[in-house]
Formats: C-alpha cells, sequence, structure tokens
C-alpha cells in the first residue's frame, strides 16, 4: 500500500519576490515530492506564481490578501482562507507575514489542521509607530503565536525582543541561509543591467547596489539624502548608485534625484528578475532600513563578497560586525550614512577586508541547508 504523503500549504500575503516569498520559494521547491505534496497561496499575480508552477508547485491565488487594511477586504480574505483549507485538508499549514499569520492561524485552528507553522519575517511592532499602534501589533502578533503549535524567528533579535510571556516553548530561531548563487562576471552583470555609456562614464567610480524594495521601511529616501550629502561635502566624490527594484515610494524617489541633480549619481533599474545573480558588478551594498528581520539581500551581498552597510537593527548585526564584516549606520541619521558610505568609497582595501569577511561567515553560518533541515524537523 502507498504510504501517505503529507500534505502542506504554504500561504503567503503577496506574490511579489520579497523576502518572505524567497523564504517560501525556497522551503516549498525542497520537499521530496514522494513525501510531501505542496501548495502555495497568496495574494496577486506576481512572479512567485510562475516560478513556482515551473517548478511543478500547485498554487492558489488569495484575490483578497492585500497589506492595506479594509474591512471587507479583510472579511473576503477570510473566506477565501476558509473555502481553500477547508478543501485543501493540509497536514501542515505553514504561515508567513503578520497578516497571514493571523488570519490563516485562526482559520486553520477553526478546521482543525494538525499542524500550523508561522514565521514571523521580523516582528512588525517594531516600527517606528505610535505607541497604541504598536501594542495592537503586538497583541495580535501575540494572539497568532498563541493558535500557531510553532513560532519561527529568523533572527535571534526577535526572539529576545518577542516579549511574548508563556509561548518560550513555542518560539525557535532558524536563521535565514541563502545557497551557492551562480553569479554572472562583474563585466557581463554590468553589461545586461546598463548602455556602453553609461559603464564608460562610470568606470573610475564605486559601484552601490541597494536591492531594497522601494516601501518606507526600506529607508531609501534617506539613503538618496546621504548621496545628496556627501555631493554637497565633497563635490566630485567617485560614486554611483544603483536602485534595483520597485515599489510604492519609486515616483518619489525619482523626483529627489530629478530636484537634486543627482541623475548623473543614481541610477533605477526596476524589478529584475532573479537580481542576486547581478550583484558582482557592484563594490558595496547599502541597506539602510529602518525594520529587518534576517534580510535575504544582505546574505546575498556577503555570498557575493561585497561590502557592506547595514542598519542596526533587528537581525543584520547578526551578520555585520561593525569594522569587521561591514559597517553598522544609525537608519535615522543621514550623516551616519553618508559617513560609511564615504570610508568605503575612499579606501580599496577596508572594502576589499570587508568583503572578504563577510563571505566567510555567510559561507559558514547562514547556507540555506541549515535553514531546510531544522525547518523540516518542525513539519
Amino acid at each position: 500500500m502507498e504510504s501517505h504523503r503529507k500534505k502542506i500549504l504554504y500561504i503567503v500575503t503577496k506574490s511579489n519576490m520579497g523576502g518572505a516569498q524567497r523564504y517560501v520559494f525556497e522551503l516549498a521547491t525542497s520537499l521530496d515530492p514522494a513525501t510531501y505534496e505542496v501548495v502555495v497561496a497568496f495574494g496577486g499575480n506576481g512572479p512567485l506564481k510562475s516560478m513556482l508552477e515551473t517548478r511543478g508547485i500547485r498554487t492558489q491565488i488569495i484575490k483578497n490578501f492585500e497589506r492595506d487594511i479594509g474591512f471587507q477586504k479583510e472579511i473576503g480574505a477570510l473566506v477565501e482562507l476558509w473555502k481553500i483549507i477547508r478543501k485543501e485538508n493540509p497536514d501542515i499549514v505553514h504561515l508567513n507575514s503578520s497578516k497571514a499569520g493571523g488570519s490563516g492561524a485562526l482559520i486553520a485552528r477553526l478546521l482543525g489542521v494538525p499542524r500550523i507553522i508561522f514565521t514571523a519575517h521580523g516582528w512588525p511592532f517594531f516600527e517606528k509607530r505610535g505607541m497604541v499602534w504598536r501594542f495592537n501589533t503586538w497583541f495580535f502578533s501575540f494572539a497568532t503565536a498563541l493558535l500557531a503549535h510553532k513560532v519561527i524567528l529568523v533572527s535571534k533579535h526577535d526572539l529576545k525582543h518577542a516579549h511574548m510571556y508563556g509561548l518560550s516553548k513555542k518560539l525557535t530561531v532558524i536563521q535565514t541561509g541563502v545557497p551557492t548563487i551562480p553569479f554572472i562576471s562583474r563585466e557581463s552583470a554590468r553589461a545586461k543591467l546598463f548602455t556602453p555609456s553609461l559603464i564608460e562614464a562610470h568606470a573610475s567610480d564605486v559601484w552601490l547596489i541597494s536591492t531594497g524594495e522601494h516601501t518606507g521601511n526600506k529607508n531609501l529616501m534617506m539613503l538618496l539624502c546621504a548621496i545628496h550629502h556627501i555631493e554637497v561635502t565633497r563635490p566630485g566624490s567617485k560614486l554611483f548608485l544603483t536602485l534595483m527594484s520597485d515599489g510604492e515610494e519609486r515616483s518619489d524617489l525619482q523626483t529627489y534625484v530629478n530636484e537634486h541633480n543627482l541623475c548623473d549619481r543614481v541610477a533605477f533599474t526596476g524589478f529584475v528578475d532573479d537580481a542576486r545573480m547581478y550583484l558582482k558588478a557592484f563594490d558595496v551594498f547599502v541597506l539602510p532600513s529602518k525594520k529587518e528581520g534576517l534580510p535575504y539581500g544582505l546574505l546575498e551581498a556577503g555570498e557575493a563578497g561585497l561590502a557592506s552597510i547595514g542598519s542596526n537593527v533587528g537581525g543584520i548585526p547578526e551578520v555585520i560586525e561593525n569594522t569587521y564584516t561591514g559597517l553598522l549606520i544609525n537608519p535615522s541619521e543621514t550623516e551616519s550614512l553618508a559617513s560609511a558610505i564615504t570610508t568605503l568609497v575612499d579606501s580599496d582595501d577596508i572594502r576589499t577586508s570587508y568583503g572578504k569577511e563577510l563571505k566567510q561567515k555567510i559561507d559558514t553560518g547562514f547556507r540555506l541547508e541549515d535553514m531546510i533541515t531544522k525547518t523540516h524537523r518542525l513539519y
């Protein structure tokens, strides 16, 4: 008689390729099809859908799963989740992101799903908002953790500052990991991303890259302010910044660049499929986020051997040891970021040293295989 395959249903809010979606993709495609039947549900019709279906994984679209909160959308999402979970009848539901976590955990409990796992990709109550908002967000995060059987935290920081009393046995840290990446060579990557004239114009510059989605939490406006500050205080600095992604703040960022005459210093690529493959085109990775869990972008930059700058928030200090594997900055101080950029632009030796040490740290401590093995044990 054929042994029973466990069915696992992954749920994530959106189908763009942010950190939570990358995480779901890596886990979903790592499972042995002889042991697990995998289904992934999400909002929208983004690249995650086609990537999963190319690998033979069935998907479900949750039409009302949007980040913007609205009463009708919330009720609609709950109804859709109820129908999907009841129809699929999974042995395991693995929830990702706060919105998917809260509603998904409630529905899964009501329908008697045997195993509910929630991965918090950075607690939302760490956002710099009002006290009432942060308390309410903490309460709903606590309720999600209470409903789940296990909660995965991607950083030690999130475990230390969760303050979820009585739930310590449910919480476990499994740090994000990355695979060996088939990077494109420096010359080929630049040729694929930029025109020959732009490459020639910046041939003697230090190339900076930020791959963060263009949203408020990624703090890219402050990065542009830092570039402008350097231009004003150190005219002629040899630097060139690329913002490789897209998002709701794209128009505002472009407007700032135009109004502050930074068009010769800053380029936008928009969304780039599998952007990590192009990282060797650059010299310095910059992540000025206001809030993070443990970001894939930083780990991928480390795997590429790039000198890196990151905010002193969330799990970033678990990757960047200040002045050893990179530089940590205060995400609310433009001059802190400008100083860090200047330090790396001015010194080839420091960039090389930081990039080498960060790559070694990623290679020994943040491997995808370890993340997958530890997560599978929870199933």
